[in-house]
């Protein structure tokens, strides 16, 4: 246990340290799941409730081999371990991270979760939230570009009410497509991506950059990502606006 002073004197001093997880497993004694990370020959443990400041995450499995950042907690001699918290070293990260974002600095973020609607990425431990609607200007998500350890640059885009972090990337992706407003006719059908639900209206992405107005479907439950039939009601080629109505969702 030669390494324990060093750790002692990082809970002292409160450092956020790095650690390799080598194992996840289910702590009977605890009766939850733990992280276990090799410190350079010390065990180190971080509980589940410790994992994360802004994702629930369903499994840890993901955490294999990862390297995370930590601080100690507390050390238990009497076992061999170093007690851990990813949560509280993502906290002190956070005011850090956030303070070079608000600056308008560009970070390279890892995806570490991907969503129907969007993708967890992480900046030095800083866990953040990318929506599809900020990753492309036109109906392309980032599960059909991207995977789990890609990494993307990212700004940030607004801190939402609850202080979490929503970023959009610095280039835009966009497909290669025929769609374009001089196109759109009236009763026309054409495919969409609901961009944004409002309590009495939608927003359908029906070409890049471009989102058409309609009604909120009586029927069915419409949420921001859902690919849809849209049919076209009304052309304003003055006003270059298009409304319609959700025939289908896809």
């Amino acid at each position: 246990m030669k390494n324990f002073a060093q750790y002692e004197k990082a809970m002292k001093e409160n450092t956020v340290l790095k650690g390799l997880v080598k194992v996840v497993q289910f702590d009977h004694e605890l009766n939850t799941d733990v992280l276990i990370l090799d410190l350079d020959g010390t065990k180190g443990m971080i509980v589940r409730e410790d994992v994360d400041l802004e994702v629930n995450w369903k499994s840890l499995v993901g955490f294999i081999g990862r390297e995370v950042s930590f601080i100690v907690k507390e050390i238990d001699r009497d076992n061999g371990v170093v007690i851990c918290s990813r949560k509280d070293a993502q906290e002190i990260m956070k005011n850090i991270i956030t303070e070079r974002l608000t600056e308008g600095e560009v970070f390279n973020a890892k995806i570490v979760n991907i969503l129907k609607y969007a993708a967890y990425v992480e900046i030095e431990g800083v866990t953040g939230l990318l929506k599809n609607v900020d990753f492309a200007d036109d109906y392309t998500t980032i599960a059909e570009k991207l995977k789990v350890g890609d990494s993307v640059n990212v700004k940030l885009k607004k801190i939402s009410s609850n202080g979490r972090l929503i970023f959009e990337a610095v280039e835009k992706f966009r497909n290669p497509t025929i769609m374009e407003f001089s196109m759109f006719e009236r009763d026309q059908v054409v495919f969409g991506i609901v961009r944004n639900v409002q309590p009495s209206c939608v927003y359908v992405c029906i070409a890049p950059g471009f989102d058409a107005l309609a009604p909120l479907p009586l029927t069915g439950e419409i949420e921001e990502g859902m690919k849809v039939s849209f049919r076209i009601t009304q052309v304003r080629a003055d006003e270059n606006r298009v409304r319609g109505k959700i025939v289908r969702i896809l």
